[in-house]
């Protein structure tokens, strides 16, 4: 200890490999101990939780709930918390041995990034106390404090003078410019949940439960309306249903927006008849104190000031700053609205969501107003609709279609499409057809169809031209090690694309099954997500319905799609044979392969389609 100078600090960083704790010593935690001028500082060891990356594609995550409280211990295994992802609500899963000594961010904080500390434990029960006070923003070293001197009074930091009342009147609590929202008991926001991988919105079509409802985990809640199929909003908590906040018929709501809110007591459940999202974000936080002075006790108002507050107040501030809730300026944002020209109504005149949208009412009236006035009487205004087919349904969009048009015209906007055209004869394959269906005939039986076969003979196409079985990435071309096909469903809420996995290492039957399975549940729309998540090629068959030939438009990030009409008799020259004017009748499969010409040539999309086609005529090869 010699060789330690003054001012010293004893800091120490280890990081995991996964980035999500950080081993140190905080320097918040440090009990200096003065030695003849030489500042020892006693080191508590703790490990800062970071937000972990619970999907992929995460980059920043919700605090739904913490399944632990500060104190706890914790075991391997255990659930810290539960936290919502790009994806879904996941669970926190501690990793090693301690005690929970703080909660760095609460239940509701949102857009966390990854990594970002969320809480930090110890090794020791008795370590907890020490984090107590502890703040995120306190972690950078402080300046070593000198020795203790006998002037004490020079030591002293020059308080910055500060014009206050003189009077002794106690301080009173800090008054803020609109008034206070009503107090609210504790209870949790049940968001609009990401039921499947690429939504970003949904619908509400019905509410299984009421207001008031005690509700238990696996309760179904709501049905929901994604962008795939309609699916059940699904309880994990027990409690009571205080406030719907989207009704049923809701739509567009984005993910991770607030629908309704659960309570834990029975009492508190009548309390949030007049709770809004508005409400619960009026309340203006007390502004902070510039940094170095101390925040001035605020005098009794005076009778003038008084007269002011209750006249009509502008919503704007002196300094420039609207007084308008998160979700008002974000509708006036999203409408092309100007949030200056809007006339509040909430508390001291704060602009509310309301607000926003009677503006907009009023102000296409207004200006169809000012547009009469203005136009000469001779013009006659014309119609949107030509009168000869002005009668008409606009049906609706539902999320599955709005997700269609989305992605499919992304695809062809950004995909350069080439489309590659083969003939295949299926004779063979319809004979070894018949014969394995003839075999699985009985009540446990199967019926293997011809897009089974297809999707077989793709698969394999697929592990021998590795080439097509990939995606762009901007600046690499990444090139999948499985063969996972999506088969392209038609129901009547859409297009749906169930996936079979590791469609190379099937059998036909199994292939069969699963295929069967999927589009079924397709259409009852009773699919989970991670059964039509995307794969690495996707199929079309229009052939069921007598079409030829078609070109399908890729599926993106994939690479290619095949696209599969019918099989027609045709009279072609008979194989192997010497003699002119030999003909035979053969059965011609047309099929279509849409290329990305970014990762897929020419001459590699055709040497794909010949081993397709070498498997389809000689579908035996399928069974090696």
């Amino acid at each position: 200890m010699n060789n330690l100078k003054s001012g010293t600090k004893l800091i120490r960083f280890i990081s995991q490999s996964n980035a999500i704790a950080q081993r140190q010593f905080s320097v918040r935690a440090f009990r200096s101990i003065p030695s003849n001028g030489i500042f020892i500082q006693k080191r508590f060891a703790h490990t800062n939780l970071g937000m972990p990356a619970l999907s992929p594609t995460m980059t920043q995550g919700n605090i739904a709930k913490w399944r632990k409280k500060e104190g706890d211990k914790i075991k391997p295994g255990d659930i810290l918390a539960d936290i919502e992802t790009d994806k879904a609500t996941m669970e926190f899963e501690a990793t090693e041995e301690g005690y929970l000594a703080k909660i760095l961010a609460e239940n509701g904080s949102r857009d966390i990034p990854i990594n970002k500390p969320i809480a930090i434990t110890v090794d020791s029960e008795s370590e907890i106390a020490e984090f107590k006070d502890y703040k995120p923003d306190s972690q950078p070293a402080a300046k070593p404090t000198p020795p203790p001197s006998n002037n004490t009074q020079a030591q002293a930091p020059p308080k910055k003078e500060q014009s206050t009342p003189q009077n002794n009147t106690p301080p009173q609590p800090q008054q803020t410019q609109s008034k206070p929202s009503k107090n609210y008991p504790t209870h949790n926001s049940l968001k609009m949940p990401a039921l499947s991988p690429t939504m970003t919105q949904g619908n509400i079509v019905k509410w299984r439960k009421k207001e008031g409802d005690q509700i238990k985990p696996g309760d179904i809640l709501a049905d929901i309306e994604t962008d795939k199929a309609t699916m059940e909003f699904e309880a994990t908590e027990d409690g009571y249903l205080a406030k719907i906040l989207a009704q049923s018929g809701s739509r567009d709501i984005s993910v991770n927006t607030p629908i309704a809110i659960l309570v834990d007591s029975k009492d508190d459940a009548g309390k949030f008849g007049d709770y809004s999202e508005d409400s619960a974000a009026s309340t203006p936080k007390p502004q902070k104190a510039p940094e170095g002075e101390a925040p001035s006790a605020p005098s009794t108002p005076s009778k003038q000031e008084t007269t002011q507050t209750s006249a009509p107040s502008s919503t704007t501030s002196p300094q420039g700053r609207i007084f308008a809730s998160p979700l008002a300026k974000k509708i006036a944002k999203e409408t092309g609205v100007d949030i200056n020209q809007v006339k509040g109504t909430g508390p001291s005149n704060r602009i509310i969501s309301d607000d926003v949208k009677s503006f907009q009412k009023v102000q296409p009236q207004k200006t169809a107003e000012k547009v009469t006035e203005k136009a000469p009487a001779q013009e006659q205004p014309v119609s949107a609709v030509p009168s000869s087919i002005s009668s008409f349904d606009d049906v609706p969009l539902s999320q599955i279609r709005r997700v269609i048009a989305q992605r499919l015209t992304l695809s062809k906007q950004t995909i350069p499409h080439y489309y590659l055209t083969m003939e295949c004869r299926v004779d063979e394959l319809l004979k070894v057809r018949a014969q394995l269906n003839k075999m699985g005939e009985g009540k446990n039986g199967y019926k293997i169809s011809v897009g089974d076969f297809v999707t077989k003979a793709a698969a394999l196409a697929l592990r021998k031209v590795p080439a097509v079985n990939t995606s762009w990435n901007d600046q690499t071309i990444r090139q999948y090690k499985t063969v996972d096909i999506n088969i392209a469903v038609t129901t009547e809420r859409g297009l749906f694309t169930p996936l079979i996995r590791d469609a190379d290492l099937k059998g036909l039957v199994a292939i069969s099954s699963q295929t069967k399975d999927y589009a079924d549940r397709a259409k009852a729309g009773k699919l989970q997500p991670h059964e039509f998540a995307s794969g690495t090629f996707t199929i079309s068959n229009l052939g069921m319905f007598g079409i030829k030939h078609f070109s399908a438009v890729i599926n993106p990030p994939q690479s290619a799609i095949l696209a599969v009409g019918t099989s027609e008799k045709r009279v072609i020259p008979k194989e192997n044979s010497e003699k002119e004017g030999d003909y035979e009748v053969a059965n011609i499969m047309t099929v279509t392969l849409s290329c990305d010409h970014r990762t897929i040539d020419g001459s590699v999309g055709a040497e794909w389609l010949q081993a397709f086609k070498d498997y389809i005529e000689n579908p035996l090869k399928l069974m090696l």
